[in-house]
């Protein structure tokens, strides 16, 4: 009986293991002051390009987050072309590995209360440190975000690539958003991110942007061999890799019956330094990507 109980409870607590968040940021622990009230990122998070990305408490009375305080947030103008935000890393990863995030857009002039619609220009791009290279898993602009946002909106991302990375040994990918404003722009907003989830099992959320790439090419520069994972490959069907060169010219083709595990191994040794394409056709599903190799 003993000795049923003992393994019972290793099979709870790694059950419960596998289900705690990787990551389950709200920013509501970080302390804000000044006017308006700011405050440094949490460990593991870094910026680039403009570093405007900062955590934003109560400002006007209002408070800049979801949940309920703060938010991780960056005011943008006509003169931010690019500013980043990088997440920790997020580890271990399988096939079931998501990420969850709420994000808002305000006009400044009226915060928190009218939201902003984004204008031709205006970008976020998201993007996964997967492998050896960032690949963009979603873009939110003006065609993808029509209306303007004064509550927040749940974004998530399902990386179906994860567990066949986690064979390659690849253990950890990145998320990172990248955010433009518009040069034409006359007005200034914020953008507000909260409520930062990362894990297996992630209830209560909204899936309304389940768009991982069709096509991963990795490692990304490679000098040697690569491997192509074609999200959508057809069952049963012959797969064909095509690798053509910056004059249009085929270089090299790669056949096999059918993607083991949604992937194809693909040998590059032979070509010469340079960015290539890769075409990757299953069926009548078709897919693109460039490479460098170096």
């Amino acid at each position: 009986m003993k000795k049923i109980l003992f393994i019972s409870s290793v099979l709870i607590s790694g059950l419960l293991k596998a289900q705690a968040p990787i990551i389950n940021e709200n920013f509501d622990e970080i302390t804000t002051s000044g006017s308006p009230a700011t405050g440094a990122l949490p460990s593991g998070w870094t910026t680039g390009a403009n570093s405007a990305f900062k955590v934003y408490g109560i400002e006007n009375l209002h408070p800049h987050g979801d949940s309920p305080n703060n938010a991780c947030s960056v005011e943008m103008n006509s003169s931010h072309t690019a500013d980043t935000l990088i997440m920790p890393a997020i580890s271990p990863i399988d096939a079931n590995t998501k990420m969850s995030l709420a994000y808002r857009f305000v006009n400044k002039a009226s915060y928190p209360n009218t939201g902003y619609q984004l204008v031709s220009g205006d970008q976020i791009s998201i993007d996964a440190y997967i492998g050896t290279s960032w690949t963009n898993v979603a873009t939110i602009n003006s065609t993808t975000n029509p209306t303007p946002l004064n509550t927040y909106t749940t974004y998530t991302y399902a990386c179906s690539a994860c567990g066949s990375l986690a064979g390659f040994g690849i253990t950890s990918i990145k998320i990172r958003m990248d955010v433009a404003r518009a040069t034409s722009a006359t007005s200034d907003w914020y953008l507000d991110i909260d409520n930062v989830i990362v894990g297996d099992n992630i209830a209560g959320i909204e899936y309304n942007a389940l768009n991982p790439p069709a096509l991963l090419v990795y490692p990304n520069p490679n000098n040697g061999n690569f491997t192509v994972w074609l999200k959508n490959y057809q069952a049963n069907n012959p797969v064909e890799v095509s690798v053509y060169n910056y004059l249009g010219q085929k270089v090299k083709t790669v056949s096999a019956e059918g993607a083991v595990n949604n992937q194809v191994n693909v040998s590059s040794l032979g070509l010469d330094k340079g960015m290539y394409l890769v075409e990757v056709k299953s069926g009548t599903e078709v897919a693109k990507s460039k490479i460098q190799i170096d």
